[in-house]
């Protein structure tokens, strides 16, 4: 069952911020559709992103050709996706979105210095066990755990 476009409209206006974190996520990833919620989130991962994501993502974020293979897919399977016109699997489009969520809070959390948040991702923090949020992404408990972090920075816990 899906939520109603007006009610969906209300969730994402009632969620302040997080509206707008969504909408950049859907930015970093070059999504022709805006995206408000984590329902439309989830309407992208079950219609399919384009694999031209993958290099919205990787220019946007400014993401390494070795990270993009590391944290989405290999380098062959991304080739062949490409050639054959092919949308991203479903475990493939998650990891795209799961690297997207992550820059686009941390592009949040450092707005008032734009180039701070890729140094960020790439900086080994103690409370990722000395590991950079870049190397943690690779899991969904370990981008929890950096979205944690970037959470606590956003309220002044951490910094």
């Amino acid at each position: 069952m899906r939520a109603e476009p007006h009610i969906r409209r209300r969730m994402a206006e009632g969620s302040g911020s997080r509206g707008s974190l969504h909408l950049r996520v859907g930015e970093l990833l070059g999504l022709k559709v805006a995206v408000t919620s984590e329902v439309d989130l989830i309407d992208c991962l079950e219609k399919g992103l384009p694999i031209g994501s993958v290099q919205a993502l990787r220019t946007r974020v400014g993401l390494t050709d070795e990270e993009v293979y590391a944290l989405i897919a290999p380098r062959r399977t991304l080739n062949r996706r490409e050639a054959e016109h092919q949308v991203l699997s479903r475990d493939e489009a998650d990891r795209a979105i799961r690297v997207a969520r992550i820059a686009a809070r941390a592009q949040h959390v450092f707005s008032a210095k734009p180039t701070y948040a890729l140094e960020w991702l790439r900086t080994a923090q103690r409370a990722l066990g000395d590991r950079t949020p870049i190397q943690v992404l690779g899991s969904d408990a370990g981008a929890r755990a950096a979205e944690e972090l970037l959470v606590g920075i956003e309220h002044g816990l951490f910094g």
